[in-house]
């Protein structure tokens, strides 16, 4: 019981501290990305709680962190299925609604927590920096596919504006996303390993 508490803590704290992350560096990032995205650590709390508990931990701590995204980007709300473009791809509005919630929040955010499927994390550098990666790469194919299906009409305003010709695909994986997804992976790295080498993640374990 004593350690469920002290779990369940853990998960408050780390989870708060990646909504804190994410709202400061959104508003650092704010008119770089305007669809969404920025360059931001907010990812590691959630590998930490992962690499701490293990996966269904992490895999929790992932999903609810996903639905205060949800929360905050206001998209639990009557009107977002009118501003949901219209796709090449997909037909209803109700499905496009149910697709923006899994490809853009609880697949991306919730699978953070696979990072915890690499043992000895904590303890070793190698799996540490492999998890990062690994589960960041989960969640940028999850916004790429999102960008491709659901946000391709963008693409026409990045070419129209830019005097480009890139199709959704390059749009989606590679314009858009790859760069704060890239940096924000980098950034997760590097505070991470300096916490690391601190020997911060194990306190109290």
């Amino acid at each position: 019981m004593k350690k469920d508490v002290k779990v369940f803590a853990e998960v408050a704290i780390l989870v708060g501290v990646a909504v804190v992350l994410d709202i400061v560096f959104g508003l650092l990032s704010a008119g770089i990305f305007p669809w969404g995205g920025s360059i931001s650590p907010a990812m590691l709390p959630i590998f930490v709680i992962a690499y701490r508990r293990g996966v269904k931990t992490g895999l929790f701590s992932g999903f609810i962190f996903a639905i205060i995204q949800l929360l905050i980007a206001g998209m639990i709300s009557s009107g977002v299925i009118a501003a949901i473009p219209e796709s090449d791809y997909i037909g209803p509005s109700w499905l496009k609604l149910i697709l923006v919630y899994l490809l853009d929040y609880l697949i991306p955010f919730t699978l953070l927590g696979l990072a915890g499927l690499f043992k000895n994390a904590l303890f070793k550098i190698k799996p540490f920096i492999y998890g990062i990666v690994f589960a960041s790469l989960i969640r940028y194919l999850s916004h790429g596919i999102s960008g491709v299906l659901i946000w391709s009409s963008y693409t026409s305003w990045f070419n129209e504006t830019y005097n480009a010709n890139v199709s959704p695909f390059v749009y989606s994986f590679i314009v858009y996303n790859l760069p704060y997804m890239l940096l924000s992976t980098l950034l997760c790295i590097g505070v991470g390993i300096i916490l690391f080498k601190r020997n911060l993640l194990k306190i109290n374990l």
